[in-house]
């Protein structure tokens, strides 16, 4: 029955659903606030939803802060732990002196040093050659 109701409202050009809704909230609000206050709420209602945005805003670009801060560690902690496989010192010295060290090194340690470094950089792969691990090292680098 209520979908023919619908139909009906639909041939007279008579809002739908969803449309009876917004007007039943516009209609509460002027006889609750009154057509003098409606103004005013606008406002209010725009001050709010601005002041919302902004912290939004900003709550988005401490989160992407701390994740970016994150990588960074663990990008510099991947490296440490590579140049420590590869017998390289990391101790006061920066991350990109390290990377530049590691890709020296890799054309000059042993077979078995080279599949640590690629094992601990995450680029290890079962059917890759010595020197395809080294390419996949210092690619990983971005040196």
């Amino acid at each position: 029955m209520p979908s023919a109701m619908w139909d009906i409202a639909a041939q007279f050009g008579l809002p739908g659903g969803f449309e009876w809704i917004i007007i039943l909230i516009i209609i509460a609000i002027l006889l609750l606030f009154g057509p003098q206050k409606i103004p005013e709420l606008a406002r209010g209602l725009g001050r709010a939803l601005g002041e919302f945005r902004r912290g939004k805003a900003e709550l988005e670009r401490e989160v992407s802060a701390e994740i970016a801060a994150a990588d960074t560690r663990d990008q510099r902690l991947r490296v440490e732990k590579t140049a420590s496989a590869l017998g390289i010192q990391t101790a006061g010295r920066s991350e990109s002196q390290i990377k530049l060290d590691i890709a020296r090194a890799v054309d000059k340690v042993p077979d078995d040093q080279v599949v640590a470094a690629a094992q601990v950089m995450g680029v290890y792969t079962k059917d890759a050659d010595v020197q395809r691990l080294k390419e996949k090292i210092i690619k990983a680098l971005n040196v």
